[in-house]
């Protein structure tokens, strides 16, 4: 069985693509009912899809049951920082790459030290190019590149605000990921709550343990210290 994705990476996956139906079912009708989740069958053959689907579902009806919408003001914002520090990333990125190309100018470097600044500095141009090229895409469609970016920033908003939300429901510990902070005993709390109340059902008992498996092998967790500032402060970001 494929290692689990990280449930706000799936969540922001599923947001980002857009709600899913109000549809009886989702999957293909040939593949087999595995789960069912408000009322929606789910037919897959990838319990990685069918934790997503679940988990999406979920998290969209708490949100607009607790009210929480992404304001325009803050979408501008996180657009604004964002392109602030992406301009800055790569303006220190472009500087290295000068500073590596110089490097390995020395005659005195040894065949480790000049295959190693080689191997930086062919990854620094590979991002620089990119960027160009990107540049250039860019330049053709200014308006559907603001769009995406407001998709982007609206989806990673709102779940920091359903993450806050749990947190302040739940309680419990805080993961520290590159995502952002997440509320890992809420989350936890709020699927089993779920499940209880009968909101959604694993059919393919199968499919039980990967669904969980986030939340029963907690090695491959990093959490903030309980009661530190980080965990206290982890979900008060403003954009």
């Amino acid at each position: 069985m494929k290692k689990l994705m990280k449930w706000c990476i799936l969540t922001i996956f599923t947001f980002s693509t857009g709600q899913l139906s109000a549809a009886e079912s989702y999957g293909a009708a040939e593949d087999p009912l595995v789960a069912e989740v408000l009322g929606m069958e789910i037919r897959t053959k990838d319990a990685n899809l069918m934790q997503a689907v679940i988990g999406q579902k979920l998290l969209e009806k708490y949100a607009k049951e607790h009210k929480i919408e992404v304001s325009q003001k803050d979408v501008d914002l996180y657009i604004a920082n964002l392109d602030t520090f992406m301009a800055k990333d790569r303006k220190e990125r472009d500087v290295k790459m000068l500073e590596t190309e110089e490097k390995l100018k020395a005659g005195s470097l040894s065949a480790e030290e000049r295959e190693n600044l080689q191997s930086s500095l062919n990854v620094l141009k590979s991002l620089h190019n990119m960027e160009i090229q990107e540049d250039k895409e860019k330049a053709k469609d200014p308006k559907g590149l603001l769009k995406d970016k407001q998709t982007v920033a609206k989806t990673f908003i709102k779940q920091n605000m359903i993450n806050k939300a749990l947190y302040e429901q739940y309680g419990g510990r805080i993961i520290a990921q590159q995502m952002g902070p997440e509320p890992y005993d809420a989350l936890h709390k709020f699927l089993k709550e779920q499940e209880k109340n009968g909101s959604f059902k694993i059919i393919d008992k199968s499919f039980e343990a990967p669904f969980w498996e986030y939340f029963t092998d907690e090695s491959k967790h990093s959490f903030y210290k309980e009661g530190s500032k980080e965990a206290k402060e982890a979900f008060n970001k403003t954009y």
